[in-house]
């Protein structure tokens, strides 16, 4: 057997292949210039033209894509809902974004994704998407992707997460 297939094999998926191994969790990746803003916690909305149909989701990791090329954080979700653009405009703060830039994005669609965050949690240590790959398959998401269990336990570990405490009230949600 060939070692690329055999190791293949033997990493497990981030990504969540069935609902039964769904985590509580989504990675959303990031251009390189929003590493900044997320290291100063600058936003507290995020807008998508993409989000997942279900709003069970807790926690939004981010993958910083190259140069950085790591996942350097995560917050908790306080909501997910859709905005019209004018709605996106009058949030462009909380996104961080001028009103063209939200424009722009958002295109002729009329309508975008938005996550509404609450605590940020940086990462202790960002860790790459090539040591991810050395026991996990990740490919960094275009959009998003939802977390398997095992996957997001390994990436808490590895990030320096403490899945008990950090990002948790003192009633334990986040």
């Amino acid at each position: 057997m060939n070692d690329n297939l055999m190791n293949q094999q033997d990493r497990l998926p981030v990504k969540a292949m069935t609902p039964a191994e769904q985590s509580d969790s989504i990675i959303v990746s990031f251009g390189s210039d929003w590493h900044q803003r997320l290291v100063n916690k600058k936003f507290s909305v995020v807008i998508r033209k993409r989000i997942p149909k279900s709003s069970d989701f807790k926690w939004l990791y981010f993958h910083v894509n190259s140069p950085v090329g790591a996942i350097c954080g995560r917050a908790a979700i306080k909501g997910v809902f859709t905005a019209t653009t004018k709605e996106a405009i009058d949030l462009a703060k909380q996104i961080n974004l001028s009103p063209d830039e939200i424009e722009t994005y958002i295109g002729g669609d009329n309508k975008i994704g938005c996550y509404k965050l609450g605590s940020f949690d940086l990462a202790i240590k960002p860790v790459s998407a090539a040591e991810l790959a050395v026991g996990l398959i990740y490919h960094p998401p275009q959009s998003f992707l939802i977390m398997s269990k095992n996957g997001k336990a390994i990436i808490d570990q590895m990030i320096g997460f403490s899945t008990s405490r950090i990002g948790q009230s003192k009633s334990g949600k986040p």
